[in-house]
């Protein structure tokens, strides 16, 4: 019994002496060093410290992952009187990676294709970036044919740039699978198309950024004339998150068209 009562009165001493100490040890940065020998208080808590408490390797704290849309819609006029109205939905997560979806509705026929991309973007030097992607073309366009398909895009687009001026150039390629048509009073017959362009871009203040491009594309058709158009390109800023982009398109070849267009964006 003698025994077991000094067990007792040790474990006792115990419950008294242990919130003394503890009182006793005050360790305002939980750096591990009381503040009483911490000659370096206030170390972020990242650090890792010596036995001082002064830092001898600061830890890397992962960046945030950056998310990023905008959502833009407009209005764009043909020169052979044909109206329709578009979406672009553009989605960027962490300035590498980004989708966007696309398409129209037309005046006359209704609901054009849309249009699903992703990109992938560089920067192997400070003043140069690249883009690469892919995309799928739906057929949601309801053709009067009815020989619309679903086309596969690819594309490679490079900038390089020099305080407010820019060079800008690019390269896509559209495997087109519509359903040729060969029949007594209708013939089309459709061929994959491949297309360039090159341009100039300036920060005429800054928040309007202007651009000119020249661009080639062959035409989806068989045996018809490629596609050539200058185009003209601004991009106004209007706050942080609202801005408008409007240009025009000057048809170059028979085949290409003359068209206006005006968009009202919104990023977030």
């Amino acid at each position: 019994m003698r025994y077991l009562g000094g067990i007792t009165k040790n474990i006792v001493w115990i419950f008294l002496l242990v919130p003394l100490l503890l009182f006793a040890y005050i360790d305002s940065d939980l750096d591990g060093v009381s503040d009483e020998h911490d000659l370096c208080p206030n170390t972020p808590i990242t650090d890792i410290v010596d036995i001082n408490g002064c830092t001898i390797e600061k830890l890397v704290i992962p960046k945030k992952v950056s998310h990023h849309f905008d959502i833009i819609v407009g209005a764009n006029y043909v020169d052979n009187k044909n109206f329709n109205s578009s979406y672009i939905m553009d989605y960027y997560y962490n300035n590498k990676f980004s989708m966007q979806l696309k398409g129209a509705n037309y005046e006359e026929g209704g609901l054009g294709d849309t249009t699903l991309n992703l990109f992938y973007n560089l920067k192997p030097m400070q003043n140069l970036s690249m883009r690469v992607g892919v995309g799928a073309v739906f057929p949601t366009y309801d053709s009067p044919l009815d020989n619309n398909n679903m086309d596969y895009k690819a594309s490679f687009y490079t900038n390089y740039h020099i305080n407010k001026a820019s060079i800008f150039g690019g390269v896509g390629y559209t495997i087109v699978n519509d359903d040729d048509i060969n029949s007594t009073n209708y013939k089309v017959d459709y061929q994959n198309s491949i297309n360039y362009y090159i341009g100039a871009g300036y920060y005429l203040f800054s928040n309007l950024y202007s651009s000119i491009s020249y661009s080639i594309s062959d035409s989806i058709y068989k045996g018809s004339e490629d596609i050539k158009n200058i185009s003209l390109f601004n991009y106004y800023k209007i706050n942080k998150n609202w801005f408008t982009t409007f240009g025009y398109g000057k048809g170059m070849s028979d085949s290409s068209v003359n068209y206006l267009y005006l968009n009202l964006g919104f990023y977030y």
